[in-house]
């Protein structure tokens, strides 16, 4: 059972994945706008928060 098992696997193995949405957000930070489909969106949001949450306090360990 998959009970509790929040991963949107976007039809694409672990490894696609995760470069895909590395990818998307390296796009998303340069170029503050990208074009994608709503669940790519919302897969590239639960990625990218925590990310920019950390970016807004300066400390050593956010930058790093």
């Amino acid at each position: 059972m998959r009970h509790g098992k929040k991963v949107n696997h976007l039809g694409r193995k672990a490894a696609h994945r995760k470069s895909m949405l590395a990818n998307m957000a390296c796009s998303l930070i340069e170029h503050k706008r990208i074009n994608t489909t709503v669940a790519k969106a919302k897969a590239l949001q639960q990625f990218i928060e925590p990310l920019v949450t950390k970016s807004k306090e300066d400390t050593t360990h956010n930058r790093r």
